[in-house]
């Protein structure tokens, strides 16, 4: 290999991981060994439960799509590996049977290296070890762990609570909308970036083209290279703001699954991050997390990477400064990758869904303000279906809630000890009888019936057709219109529990029992704030579930005074961050978490604040009752 070649080679390596650990001279070591493998379009590199292969390969150019077959045949698609993703991890490091059938959907070239050489790698450099035997072969429980391990300030650690400018890359690649696929992917290749982002004259992103769209769009759909990109481009384009935090970034990664997400300075592109771009940076827990959720196939395996999660991902979170509501945001769309697993692996079982149907979630998952996991809070709303197949389909829905809540206890979500869930035919119902629901609620306003009725009306649809979630929404907000006594109702459940602080500024405690001398952090402190924002939002009609994002929205429509929008954003934090810190150390300690805290126990700053929040919820209340004259009312 000459000194050329050679020294592409060692650039190349130098961005994938784990290679990018190794010292300059071990790099270069490496890369006179790396043979270069030329793949056709189609050919099968790795065959499920075929020979382990010799190599591991480092795709260099083109694309290996990793699938299986289901029982009926059709093919499940993972992940497409690209420029800088790693093909055959587990049979070259373990010597295991093919776990996939990796198979190349373009004319591929890739760097093979020898499982010899990754033997020694392995031996003799940590940092390689740690990332093939921990992060991929135990996969998220191991990433988890050199996570801990992590220390702060090297170059190069993974800060969550970044600015996304740190990690963005720059110069950022943009085009035009009407210049040919052909031009564009030329741009790509010189630049040698997997995507360019399409923008105006102004400068303003329209959308986005991959290597994937290039792919799937022209390559597959047999389109000529003279199609102008606006016509196979990705749109709308995901965005995030340059000073947002790399969280968040993760956070909609996950969300959307997607590769590429813009960064925007005063809304312009301003540079791409991608999950490689993660990767790189040694922290991607969370992203990891969720592949591994998506291509697990046994509830067992799931089970232990929740478990994980919750006993290391959410402790080192809090360590490393993220906010709780922020914290609860991203386990949030772990949990929804979670139902949507187990939800897709029953279709499988029970056979296709005779109808669409939407799984919908509420109460706390509901707002995405779930940490510590919970009782389930869920229900089925599912297509009205045919003249004469109603049973038949019902039967169908109500067994796919029954197991499916099942599955859920078994992964460690509690079951819901008021049966507000799936496995209960009363939250299994058609649109029609949702509707129906929800309009004798509001007509019919009962404080019981609206107490109970309230966790159901912060619904959000994860899975399934979320065009029956986002109609059953628009018909809550016409009906709110003219139920002005349903509002008054739930003003009045809504200051029903003052925060737990005297007029002296005392704690009030429990005088008896389980809970003796401590008090409820929940009931009087972020219950309290979660009801009252939620009137609030039900009365101007905004769609947000989320405490925080609804309160942002209230603030813009100028329902609700700046600065007491602003306290209670502040007091919610505060309240919903002790929550979490109390529920850990009760984890740690053995013990069931409860909402419960002794105020003895905490520091004086803490007891400083957390009187200071209950200040907060209790001026809210007050504005609430006179607005809803609920004084009156009660003499």
């Amino acid at each position: 290999m000459d000194d050329v070649v050679l020294g592409s080679v060692v650039e190349f390596l130098r961005r994938v991981p784990p290679f990018q650990f190794l010292g300059e001279e071990r790099l270069r070591q490496l890369a006179k060994r790396v043979e270069v493998h030329y793949f056709p379009r189609g050919t099968t590199i790795i065959r499920r439960g075929g020979t382990p292969p010799e190599y591991l390969w480092v795709v260099v150019r083109g694309g290996v799509k990793k699938a299986l077959r289901s029982a009926t045949g059709e093919e499940i698609v993972f992940e497409v590996a690209s420029e800088g993703d790693l093909v055959g991890v587990l049979s070259s490091v373990d010597g295991t049977h093919g776990q996939l059938d990796d198979v190349a959907v373009e004319d591929t070239v890739c760097y093979a290296i020898p499982r010899s050489t990754i033997e020694e790698l392995i031996a003799t450099e940590p940092a390689v070890a740690r990332f093939f035997v921990g992060a991929l072969r135990e996969w998220v429980q191991a990433s988890l762990r050199a996570l801990q391990h992590q220390e702060p300030g090297r170059d190069g650690a993974f800060m969550l609570s970044a600015p996304c400018r740190t990690v963005a890359r720059q110069p950022l690649l943009t085009c035009l909308p009407d210049i040919t696929v052909r031009e564009a992917a030329q741009r790509m290749s010189v630049e040698r970036v997997n995507s360019i982002v399409v923008v105006d004259e102004q400068g303003s992103g329209l959308g986005i083209l991959t290597d994937w769209d290039l792919r799937e769009r022209v390559v597959a759909a047999g389109r000529s290279l003279d199609t102008p990109v606006h016509e196979v481009m990705s749109s709308p384009l995901v965005t995030i703001d340059a000073d947002r935090l790399l969280l968040e970034a993760v956070r909609l990664l996950i969300a959307r699954r997607i590769n590429h997400l813009v960064v925007t300075e005063e809304g312009k592109p301003f540079g791409m991050l991608t999950a490689f771009d993660l990767l790189v940076q040694q922290g991607t827990s969370p992203l990891f997390l969720a592949r591994a959720i998506e291509r697990e196939t046994h509830t067992e395996r799931l089970a232990l990477v929740l478990e994980q999660a919750q006993r290391q991902l959410i402790p080192f979170l809090l360590s490393r400064g993220i906010r709780a509501a922020e914290i609860a945001q991203l386990v949030s769309e772990i949990n929804d990758r979670v139902v949507a697993r187990v939800l897709g692996l029953l279709e499988q079982e029970l056979g296709p869904p005779p109808v669409p149907y939407c799984w919908l979630v509420y109460g706390s998952e509901g707002r995405r303000e779930q940490t510590i996991r919970t009782d389930q809070d869920n229900g089925i709303l599912y297509a009205d279906p045919p003249t004469g197949e109603e049973e038949l389909v019902r039967r169908y829905f109500e067994r796919l809630g029954q197991w499916a809540v099942e599955r859920l206890v078994a992964l460690g979500f509690p079951p819901c000890p008021g049966r507000f869930s799936a496995d209960n035919p009363e939250w299994v119902q058609p649109l029609s009888a949702w509707l129906r629901k929800f309009q004798r609620w509001m007509a019919i306003p009962e404080p019981q019936s609206v107490l109970n009725s309230l966790i159901v009306f912060d619904f959000r649809g994860v899975h399934g057709e979320m065009g029956l979630a986002v109609r059953l929404r628009d018909f809550v907000r016409q009906e709110l219109a003219h139920s002005p006594r349903f509002l008054f109702h739930v003003a009045a459940v809504s200051t029903s529990h003052p925060p737990p602080v005297g007029f002296l500024g005392r704690f009030v405690v429990e005088r008896s029992g389980e809970h003796k001398n401590q008090l409820d952090l929940k009931l009087g402190g972020t219950g309290a704030i979660v009801n009252l924002v939620r009137l609030f939002a039900l009365e101007y009609g905004v769609e947000e579930t989320n405490t925080l994002a609804r309160l942002i929205a209230l603030r813009e429509l100028r329902a609700i005074e700046p600065q007491l929008a602003e306290d209670l954003a502040q007091a919610f934090e505060f309240l919903l961050g002790l929550r979490l810190r109390v529920q850990l150390e009760q984890l740690q300690r053995g013990e069931k978490p409860s909402n419960y805290v002794d105020p003895r126990q905490l520091s004086s700053l803490d007891r400083t604040l957390l009187k200071e929040a209950f200040r907060v919820v209790g001026r809210a209340q007050a504005v609430v009752r006179e607005r809803f004259h609920l004084e009156q009312a009660g003499e």
